[in-house]
């Protein structure tokens, strides 16, 4: 393939992880009663494991956004295999987006404190990641292209979204 073709497969990919990061921040504003994923439970350094941000609503809308994207992009490639693809890169989206917050935890970084490039990667390291673990060929070209892109389009998406009161936070 091509570098152009490439990139266009990488993309595709990685919108799943893109919807299923930012599905999250739209629907928890309208619930009231969230549930922590990590059922308050503390680490051995006495901190949350993940903290109030990462709840089962968050993980669940994640995911459906994710499956939607994924059936589109399958629909629109006449691809029906892509779903599954989209789901795991919506999964390990999810997953990297907690890692990342498990390490903000770890060196005592509240929750909605900057952490720059783990804020805006973290979630697509953990999709190219669980994608690469499931077998799918990840290329390094594109893949650091679209690390780019998406650091761009995180920190634009980031700002939109603190100034249409749905983050507390620009970042």
């Amino acid at each position: 393939m091509g570098i152009l073709s490439d990139l266009l497969w990488h993309l595709q990919l990685i919108l799943p992880a893109m919807a299923a990061n930012g599905a999250p921040v739209v629907v928890l504003r309208y619930v009231k009663n969230s549930h922590p994923v990590d059922f308050n439970l503390k680490f051995l350094d006495g901190r949350r494991l993940l903290g109030d941000g990462k709840t089962w609503e968050g993980v669940t809308s994640g995911l459906v956004a994710g499956l939607v994207v994924s059936a589109i992009i399958a629909i629109f490639s006449q691809n029906a295999g892509f779903i599954t693809l989209g789901i795991l890169s919506s999964i390990g989206a999810l997953i990297g987006d907690m890692a990342g917050s498990f390490v903000k935890r770890r060196i005592n970084m509240p929750r909605g404190a900057p952490a720059p490039l783990l804020d805006q990667l973290d979630f697509y390291v953990g999709a190219l990641l669980l994608l690469y673990i499931a077998g799918v060929q990840i290329r390094l070209v594109p893949s650091i292209i679209l690390a780019v892109v998406v650091l761009v389009l995180h920190v634009g998406t980031n700002y939109m979204a603190y100034r249409l009161g749905l983050k507390n936070v620009p970042w």
